[in-house]
């Protein structure tokens, strides 16, 4: 019988699921799975720093769907890597983490290097598992990127001792596994009366990142025209999750526990399709009031009124299971004309001779790009800003901020979906924000992603200010914050980009605005632009 090394098996799984890359930042342990991937047909996407690897990775999965590859090294590069895992794990997003574990035939020694890496990686994983025979590496390599694409997607850990890719085994079959994942309950007569009982007006839909995963959000229009429902994206939701433009679009829930409450507070029914609602502070009250009925679907049993209970509970692929509502409502040629965007109304609410006058050029970007556009933010002073800006507009492609709270998932989040369509994304981060990961724009311009970044910069972490005196009870000008300026000096964030080979410009008028996105979003790699911020 033929007999493989570890890295020959590494070659196979590669091909035989069609992986066109892998992305890493390598340590002592990675060197044997290197030296396979080199021989490999896929390419290996350095990044400078394990979190980027992570945020690329994620971001080239979130489009294509397919889990993407990612090469740590162990224990301390795993730790690096690990925010953006959980952020990766919070919003569904599916990837093979594999870690170089040191010598099998060492680890009794407890060497350097040699550490509990499984358990490290279980708190951001749906699995984690160490390989402990070369034997086994086939299994567990085809266990581990099938269940990071079952549903619940997300990310799994593999670690493997460095010696196994150069041991030898017998055990050389992989199988490229077909997924049938369209499950759909088979009688949805009763969810359709349910939703039909509703009075006028008091059902509301809140589509979590589950819609915009299964590519739903037409159905979920649908849906809401037969049944003359209100809309909303669940906080946090990571995707475009419904049509901005739909006429019964209300908008995101709010991120706090009371604010959502005294918005469902108006429904008799909420029908939640995907995971969950999702929340940032608690103000005193649970987000769901105890009587609102709640109906909802969801792709995987473990998250069925895991949250919250729920008076019905449906177990099915999202896509599958909408469209058979769809028939089941009859709703099938119901349609809605679009909202029209209010241009006037945004010139009003973001006037360059207001308080704020770079206000008008954050709308100046947005309205010269596609709305097809991919717009990433994250965890700035100005995110609420760009998602109502961008949502008025009517961009369906917003990622919002990340859903596991760790910053330094924009920037590779953006050079990853760059990566994947072809076409750069635009990522709005603060000055603050964009020092987590900013390390990131080498890997763009090593190897030419489009990608676009506006970062705002005013020298002081305002978003964190701005919670303080809400918890607080104070104002920004009466005061004594601790922590929270990075001046005297400066941090020049201008010069860093450019340091990792982002070509750089400033945004400061708005006759100039297209020009300068012109000239970004025809450049083959990173282009950093940089609006100053009235502090």
């Amino acid at each position: 019988m033929n007999t493989r090394t570890g890295g020959e098996l590494i070659q196979d799984f590669l091909e035989t699921y069609e992986i066109p890359y892998v992305f890493g930042n390598p340590g002592t342990t990675e060197t044997t799975f290197l030296a396979a991937v080199a021989e490999s047909k896929a390419t290996y996407v350095l990044s400078l720093h394990e979190s980027s690897a992570v945020g690329i990775a994620a971001g080239y999965a979130l489009i294509t769907g397919k889990p993407s590859i990612v090469s740590l090294h162990t224990y301390p590069g795993l730790a690096n890597g690990m925010f953006n895992m959980r952020n990766a794990l919070m919003s569904g997003v599916p990837m093979l983490v594999i870690n170089g574990q040191q010598d099998s035939r060492f680890l009794i020694h407890n060497p350097v290097l040699g550490a509990p890496n499984v358990q490290l990686a279980e708190t951001a994983t749906k699995y984690a598992y160490e390989v402990t025979r070369t034997d086994d590496l086939t299994v567990a390599l085809q266990r581990c990127y099938l269940h990071a694409r079952l549903q619940p997607t997300g990310p799994v850990f593999l670690s493997i001792p460095m010696n196994f890719m150069q041991e030898r085994t017998k055990h050389t079959t992989f199988k490229k596994t077909h997924i049938i994942e369209q499950t759909v309950p088979r009688d949805l007569d009763e969810v359709s009366r349910a939703l039909k009982a509703v009075p006028a007006g008091k059902l509301a839909i809140v589509a979590d990142y589950a819609v915009a995963a299964a590519h739903s959000v037409d159905a979920v229009s649908c849906i809401a025209n037969a049944l003359g429902a209100d809309i909303y994206a669940a906080p946090f939701h990571v995707q475009g999750t419904v049509d901005p433009l739909h006429p019964n679009f209300r908008g995101q829930l709010p991120p706090t526990t009371r604010k959502i409450n005294e918005t469902l507070s108006r429904y008799h029914t909420m029908l939640l399709i995907g995971e969950k609602v999702d929340s940032f502070t608690y103000d005193g009250l649970q987000a769901l009031p105890a009587e609102l009925q709640v109906i909802q679907i969801a792709p995987a049993a473990s998250q069925l009124g895991f949250d919250f209970p729920c008076d019905m509970a449906v177990l099915g692929e999202i896509n599958a299971t909408l469209e058979a509502l769809v028939s089941a409502l009859g709703a099938g040629g119901s349609q809605a004309a679009a909202r029209t965007v209010d241009e006037s109304s945004l010139d009003a609410r973001y006037p360059a001779s207001g308080e704020r006058p770079s206000d008008a050029l954050i709308l100046a970007v947005l309205r010269h790009l596609d709305r097809a556009t991919h717009v990433v933010t994250e965890g700035s002073s100005e995110d609420a800003i760009v998602q109502d800006m961008a949502v008025r507009l009517g961009f369906r492609n917003v990622h919002f901020s990340p859903r596991g709270g760790g910053l330094g998932w924009a920037m590779p989040l953006g050079i990853g979906i760059g990566l994947a369509a072809g076409k750069p994304a635009v990522c709005f981060v603060g000055d603050g924000g964009s020092l987590f990961s900013i390390h990131a724009l080498w890997t763009a311009a090593k190897y030419a992603i489009p990608s676009v970044f506006v970062c705002f910069v005013n020298n002081e972490y305002r978003l964190l200010k701005d919670l303080w005196c809400n918890v607080m009870g104070t104002t920004i000008g009466t005061t004594r914050f601790v922590g929270m300026d990075f001046s005297d000096p400066n941090v020049d964030v201008q010069k860093i980009a450019e340091a990792f080979g982002a070509r750089t410009e400033k945004i400061q008028e708005l006759e100039g605005v297209a020009a300068v996105l012109e000239r970004a979003l025809s450049h083959p790699g990173p282009s950093f632009l940089i609006i100053d911020r009235e502090p």
